[in-house]
């Protein structure tokens, strides 16, 4: 790196060497000196100014710098949002801190990554709630009592049109409640008396000690492995995923269920 500039240099050298380090070019500085990019950049030379990979190197530096300081910043803003410990999307978490989701998703702090909720596509987001329980009366005419398989075999066959059962699932909390919003008998699957034997209490429980374990990963795929070990006895992913429809919502019922931790 060039020697910085002494006391002795020349008020109008010193600009330069100052504008210089600032990231000005050697065109602008002349322009602003009325001299020549070649005059200007032998002042520089013979005066201790910075070369151009000085500036280069101060640019990058302050770059990385800022880079770093925003990254802290989106990620404590991020905290911020889930101080409460409520599981949240990047979406509804770059609604409430301001920064762009690419950022959220990013700087997501990682011991907070159990948190984190993957929203589902938006596809099934076409349907209203009215527009379900249509899809369900539809369904009925086929169908009586109206299981949730019955209702599955006839989307697949474009006898009815509707949203799936984990949308159904979300937006009513079980295919009981829906029937019973679109005044529909719901029938009983074989698996109905198997399920029944935790409710949605002991199910969330068991969810949220499994998200909540510092010793495994809190993704889906993990869960039948951990239960295994930990609670034998216990309810399997697929059942939490009939009751409460995506992981994404068990996630967000299991950890606003207990409130804040520890």
């Amino acid at each position: 790196m060039a020697k910085s500039s002494s006391s002795d240099t020349p008020p109008h050298v010193a600009d330069m060497i100052e504008r210089r380090w600032r990231g000005d070019t050697l065109s602008e500085i002349g322009a602003a000196h009325g001299l020549t990019r070649e005059r200007i950049r032998q002042l520089l030379k013979k005066h201790g100014g910075p070369t151009g990979q000085d500036v280069r190197e101060r640019r990058e530096a302050r770059d990385l710098e800022e880079q770093r300081k925003r990254e802290a910043a989106v990620a404590a803003a991020v905290r911020d949002a889930l101080d409460q410990r409520t599981a949240k999307t990047v979406v509804e978490v770059a609604e409430v801190t301001g920064f762009d989701s690419a950022d959220v998703s990013k700087n997501w702090p990682q011991d907070l990554d159990y948190l984190r909720l993957h929203a589902p596509g938006n596809y099934d987001y076409q349907w209203s709630d009215e527009a379900i329980l249509d899809a369900i009366r539809e369904a009925a005419l086929y169908e009586f009592p109206l299981t949730t398989k019955d209702y599955g075999e006839l989307l697949s066959q474009g006898q009815v049109q509707g949203p799936s059962m984990p949308r159904i699932w979300q937006r009513f909390g079980s295919w009981t409640s829906a029937c019973e919003a679109a005044g529909v008998v719901p029938g009983k699957t074989m698996r109905s008396h198997y399920e029944s034997r935790w409710s949605d209490d002991d199910l969330l429980q068991i969810a949220r000690q499994y998200l909540l374990d510092p010793n495994v990963p809190t993704s889906a795929r993990y869960f039948d492995e951990w239960r295994r070990t930990v609670a034998p006895d216990g309810p399997s992913f697929q059942t939490l995923r009939n009751r409460f429809g995506s992981w994404t919502e068990v996630k967000r019922r299991a950890l606003a269920q207990g409130g804040q931790t520890t």
